[in-house]
C-alpha cells in the first residue's frame, strides 16, 4: 500500500471510505490496516484535544484563500515569512491528530511539489485543508482518496453547506489551531491560515471570527482550471485508495469556481478595505516584493525579521508558471466565465 500521510486519519474518515462501493475491492490487508491507524488517530486526537480544553480564546486570524491554484501557497509563505506570525506547519498538518504529542522535527531540505516545483519542507507553512482531512472533517480533498466518488463532494464547494453545520466542523478545527498556537508556545497570537477550501467556508468563518482579515488570490480563471486539472490528477495518482474511474472532475472543478465567484462578490460587497484585498498572482509573481508590501499597508500588519522574508523570496523563486492553451471544456465553461467575472479578468 501507499505510504502517503494522507493514509492515517479520523474514525469519521474511515467511516465514509468503508460506506463507498469500492472499499470491498481493497485487499484485506489495507483495509484491516486502515483501522488500525485509524484506530490509533482517533485515540490520538482526542488526547490531543484534552490538551487545548483551557486554551486561551481564539484571536481573528488572517486567511489565504481563492481558488485552488491561484497562488495562494507563494503568499502563504511570503506574509509568514514577512510578519513572523505563526501558521500550521507541514509536519502539523501531516500529522494532525498526533502533532501535539510530538516532538517537532529537526529542519531538512525539502522537495519539490509535482505541480509547481516549490519546495516544501515538514517545518514549512502548510495548507490546513490536510489537516481538517485527517481529523475527519468534511472536506473536498477526500476525493484524493476515492477519486470516482468526486461528484458525492459537490457539496463541500457550497457556502450554504458550512454554513449550515458549523456545529460538526468548527470546533474541531479550532482545537487543531489551538493545537497549533500550543506548539509554538504562542497562545492568543494571530494565526495565519491557508486553505482554497476555506473560500468555501468563508462566510461561516467570518461570522465565527468578524474581526478576521482576507487576502484573496486572483488568477486568470482559465488558467486556474487548466492548473487543476493537472492538479488533481496528480493527487489522485499519488494519494488514491479505492480504485474505479475518475469522472466529472471538469464540472467538479466547473462547481468550484463558480463558488468562489459567489464568495468573491459578496466579499467585494461586505467587507471594508482594511479587512481585505485582493491580490492577482500575475503581480506577486512578477515584484513579489512591492505585492506583499502593498498587502502589509492596506491590511496595517506590522513588519517580522528580514532574514526570514529573504529566505521565503528565495525560496519561492524556485516555482514554475506554467502557460496553457487548450480551449475550456463546456462543463467548466460557465464557471471560468464567472470567475472571470466576478474578479475583473
Amino acid at each position: 500500500m501507499s505510504t502517503s500521510p494522507l493514509h492515517s486519519f479520523d474514525a469519521a474518515l474511515l467511516r465514509w471510505l468503508r460506506d463507498g462501493s469500492q472499499w470491498q475491492a481493497l485487499p484485506l490487508a489495507i483495509r484491516l490496516q486502515l483501522r488500525w491507524r485509524s484506530a490509533w488517530a482517533t485515540l490520538n486526537r482526542r488526547l490531543s484535544e484534552a490538551r487545548v480544553a483551557d486554551a486561551a480564546p481564539l484571536a481573528p486570524p488572517l486567511f489565504i484563500v481563492g481558488p485552488w491554484r491561484s497562488g495562494t501557497t507563494v503568499m502563504h509563505e511570503l506574509l509568514t515569512a514577512a510578519t513572523g506570525w505563526p501558521t500550521p506547519l507541514t509536519w502539523q498538518c501531516m500529522n494532525a491528530t498526533a502533532f501535539q504529542l510530538l516532538p517537532a522535527p529537526p529542519a531538512r531540505s525539502g522537495v519539490a511539489r509535482p505541480m509547481d516545483g516549490l519546495e516544501i519542507s515538514a517545518l514549512s507553512p502548510q495548507e490546513d485543508e490536510f489537516a481538517l482531512l485527517a481529523l475527519g472533517v468534511d472536506s473536498a480533498y477526500r476525493g484524493f482518496l476515492s477519486p470516482e466518488r468526486l461528484a458525492e463532494l459537490a457539496h463541500t464547494l457550497d457556502p450554504a453547506y458550512w454554513s449550515a453545520r458549523e456545529a460538526e466542523w468548527l470546533p474541531r478545527f479550532e482545537r487543531f489551531m489551538a493545537g497549533v498556537l500550543a506548539s509554538a508556545s504562542q497562545p492568543g497570537r494571530r494565526l495565519i491560515l491557508k486553505s482554497p477550501n476555506h473560500s468555501f467556508r468563508l462566510p461561516a468563518l467570518l461570522k465565527r471570527f468578524p474581526e478576521a482579515q482576507v487576502v484573496w488570490m486572483v488568477r486568470d480563471a482559465a488558467t486556474v482550471f487548466h492548473s487543476n486539472r493537472k492538479m488533481w490528477q496528480a493527487m489522485f495518482a499519488e494519494h488514491r485508495l479505492t480504485p474505479g474511474a475518475a469522472d466529472g472532475l471538469e464540472t467538479f472543478l466547473g462547481t468550484a469556481l463558480q463558488s468562489c465567484a459567489q464568495v468573491l462578490q459578496q466579499l467585494r460587497a461586505e467587507l471594508p478595505p482594511q479587512r481585505w484585498i485582493a491580490v492577482g498572482q500575475a503581480e506577486l509573481a512578477a515584484d513579489p516584493r512591492a505585492t506583499l508590501a502593498h498587502v502589509m499597508r492596506q491590511l496595517s500588519l506590522q513588519p517580522g525579521p528580514d532574514a526570514a522574508l529573504e529566505a521565503a523570496l528565495a525560496r519561492t523563486r524556485q516555482g514554475r508558471i506554467e502557460r496553457y492553451e487548450q480551449a475550456v471544456p463546456a462543463s467548466a465553461a460557465a464557471g471560468v466565465a464567472a470567475l472571470d467575472a466576478a474578479q475583473g479578468t
